[in-house]
C-alpha cells in the first residue's frame, strides 16, 4: 500500500483549486459515456465531465454529490501531476476549508461528507482506488496567508479579505493571530458582480456575456462588442467601491489597518482595489491556489 498523500482542495463556489490546478466548479453528469470530452470521470456507473458553467450556489456543499465529484477531479489531477503510482490504493489525507464564520455550524457535515473509504473510479480511462482516511478542516482565508505568515505577523492590525464566488469573508488579525471578535462572512462575492453585469449589459446591448468573457474583459481590457467592455469595467469598479464601502460601514477600516486580499476575486479585481479610497495599506496574496497550499502546510505541520 502506498504512503499517505496530503492533498489540499479549496472547494470554492466558483472555482476548485488545488496546489497545481484551478478549474471552474462546473459539472455535467451522464448515464452514458459522452462521445467528446477532454476529461471523463466514471464513478458508480455514471460519467462526469467538467464545464465552464458553474453549478448553482450551495452554502452547505454536502447537500448533494456535486462537490465530492469536483473534489475527485481535483484529487485525480494532483495524483497525476505529482506522478503518484495508481497501480495500488492511494491513502489520502484530504485538507479542506470553510469560511471561519461557518466552521462551527458545518464542520462535522463537511468532514463526514469527504471521509470515504476505498473509492473506486476511472479518470480518463485510468483506474484509481483512493482511501480518504483522514479529513483535516482549516479556516479558509487564514490558510491563504500561511506562505507569507512571517511578514504578516509583524503587522499590528490587519484584516484578511477573501473575495470568493458567493461570499466575502473577513478575519481580523492582531499581530498575525486571528481575533474572533470580528470574523464575518458577507454575501458580496463576485457572482453578484457577474449577475449585475449580465443583467445590465443584456438590457443595454441585447446580448449577455458569460462569466469567462467578463473575466477576460476585466483581466485584459479588450473590447468584445461595441463599447460593452467599458460598461463591464464601470460595473466592476462600482462593485469594488460598494463592497469596500459596506465593509467600512461594518467597522472594517482598511485605511488605518492593513488589508490582506486573498482569493481569485481579489486577484481579478486587484487594479480596482488599488485605486479605491477605502484602502490605504494593501497586501495581495499572489497565488489563486493559496488556500489549498495553506491547507496542505497546516495538515503537514499541525497535529
Amino acid at each position: 500500500m502506498s504512503q499517505n498523500v496530503i492533498i489540499g482542495v479549496d472547494t470554492g463556489n466558483r472555482c476548485i483549486k488545488t496546489v497545481n490546478h484551478v478549474f471552474i466548479a462546473g459539472l455535467v453528469e451522464y448515464m452514458l459515456k459522452p462521445p467528446i470530452s477532454s476529461e471523463i470521470l466514471e464513478y458508480n456507473g455514471k460519467y462526469y465531465t467538467l464545464t465552464n458553467k458553474r453549478i448553482s450556489y450551495l452554502e452547505n456543499k454536502t447537500e448533494n454529490e456535486d462537490y465530492f465529484m469536483l473534489t475527485l477531479f481535483g484529487i485525480s489531477k494532483e495524483i497525476l501531476t505529482r506522478k503518484i503510482p495508481t497501480d495500488e490504493t492511494i491513502e489520502i489525507t484530504l485538507a479542506v476549508g470553510l469560511p471561519p464564520a461557518h466552521i462551527g455550524r458545518l464542520q462535522d457535515d463537511f468532514i463526514n461528507y469527504f471521509k470515504r473509504p476505498f473509492v473506486n473510479y476511472k479518470y480518463n480511462g485510468m483506474n484509481f482506488t483512493i482511501n480518504i482516511n483522514n479529513v483535516r478542516l482549516f479556516p479558509q482565508g487564514y490558510a491563504a496567508i500561511i506562505p507569507q505568515y512571517e511578514e504578516i505577523r509583524k503587522l499590528n492590525k490587519a484584516y484578511i479579505i477573501d473575495i470568493g464566488g458567493y461570499t466575502t469573508d473577513v478575519i481580523l488579525l492582531n499581530k498575525g493571530m486571528p481575533d474572533l471578535s470580528f470574523c464575518e462572512s458577507f454575501p458580496y462575492g463576485v457572482i453578484e458582480l457577474y449577475n449585475n453585469i449580465q443583467r445590465k449589459v443584456k438590457n443595454e446591448y441585447g446580448r449577455t456575456p458569460d462569466e469567462s468573457q467578463i473575466d477576460y474583459v476585466i483581466e485584459t481590457g479588450d473590447e468584445i462588442y461595441q463599447d460593452m467592455s467599458k460598461r463591464i469595467n464601470e460595473e466592476a469598479a462600482a462593485y469594488v467601491d460598494d463592497l469596500l464601502r459596506k465593509l467600512n460601514e461594518y467597522g472594517v477600516d482598511l485605511v488605518l489597518s492593513h488589508g490582506i486580499f486573498v482569493g481569485g476575486g481579489a486577484l481579478r479585481l486587484k487594479e480596482y482595489i488599488k485605486r479605491s479610497p477605502y484602502v490605504a495599506k494593501k497586501i495581495f496574496i499572489p497565488s489563486i491556489n493559496a488556500n489549498a497550499e495553506g491547507y496542505e502546510y497546516l495538515a503537514t505541520n499541525i497535529e
